[in-house]
């Protein structure tokens, strides 16, 4: 599997070099934003994935990463375990406890347990709500009233399940018959498209808000694009790299409303929000885009 960091160093520092004045033209410009179905909120368009920055512990890195996600208008971040802790810890030094918006998961069938983290994680983020309890389908679809009463009784605003599996797309559409669900996360890139078929289009429909993980497929997409340039025709939606390829192809999709990129690098944040601005492939140029990179696999 080849990392963002060894891409960049086996393809060279001019395909880098060539991103510099992309870079800073994203550091003067914010995230555009999509509502959250059903609400007057919206998110911005690039989110933060469950970096290993927070994962470990790390407190620097993590606060280099936030810090520049925040700068330029992020606002969503997924995360778990301590991580969510320390996320929330951060953000609330660095003066943007309004700004996050944290997706942090919970284990239904443990209320006691979770309940005990939601309000250590709230004591954290000097809140009152959450903003997204979510979990994975084969805990959350058997206890699924568990987290609908967390939402009822003000423990958090919105409830969700996700997975990057498709083999759990079946349980969690049934979920979302209910009308019941908020947030949906699933997986899609050029190189994983199940989800645009049926669970996209009844997101849309169920007015469930998309968050998109695996956008690089944990690092194989820049193994698979490795070595290759551009399409001349990137510039035609403003793409200045492979990372802002898949980011914008997902983003193209009408019933996304952010995908969720996973780094421990700044410079790659930027990367990453630069994917998030200016034009968005249509829907011919779309199927040209997922063509291209599943010829190279």
């Amino acid at each position: 599997m080849t990392s963002r960091r060894t891409f960049i160093r086996v393809t060279g520092a001019t395909l880098f070099s060539s991103l510099v004045p992309q870079l800073a033209i994203a550091a003067q410009r914010k995230l555009p934003r999509r509502r959250i179905p059903g609400t007057d909120e919206s998110l911005p368009v690039v989110a933060l994935g469950n970096s290993t920055a927070f994962r470990e512990g790390d407190s620097d890195t993590a606060r280099r990463l936030l810090e520049t996600f925040f700068d330029h208008g992020g606002g969503y971040i997924d995360c778990s375990g301590d991580g969510a802790y320390l996320v929330a810890s951060l953000a609330r030094t660095l003066g943007k406890s309004e700004q996050a918006f944290l997706g942090s998961y919970f284990n239904g069938g443990r209320p006691g347990e979770s309940l005990a983290a939601a309000r250590r994680l709230l004591a954290t983020r000097g809140r009152k709500t959450l903003d997204l309890m979510h979990t994975y389908p084969e805990d959350g679809v058997p206890n699924w009233d568990t987290f609908r009463k967390w939402k009822d009784d003000g423990l958090t605003r919105y409830i969700g399940l996700a997975r990057h599996q498709a083999r759990y797309y079946e349980s969690m559409m049934q979920v979302m018959k209910t009308g019941t669900m908020d947030f949906l996360q699933v997986n899609l890139s050029p190189l994983e498209t199940e989800s645009e078929q049926r669970i996209l289009p009844m997101a849309r429909d169920k007015g469930v808000a998309v968050t998109i993980n695996r956008p690089f497929i944990n690092g194989r997409y820049f193994s698979i694009v490795k070595g290759r340039p551009l399409p001349a025709w990137a510039v035609e939606f403003d793409c200045t790299s492979w990372a802002q390829f898949s980011i914008k192809y997902i983003l193209s999709h009408p019933a996304v409303n952010c995908v969720l990129t996973e780094t421990a690098n700044p410079e790659h944040v930027l990367d990453n929000l630069g994917g998030g601005m200016g034009r968005l492939p249509d829907e011919k140029t779309r199927e040209k885009m997922r063509a291209l990179v599943q010829s190279f696999s």
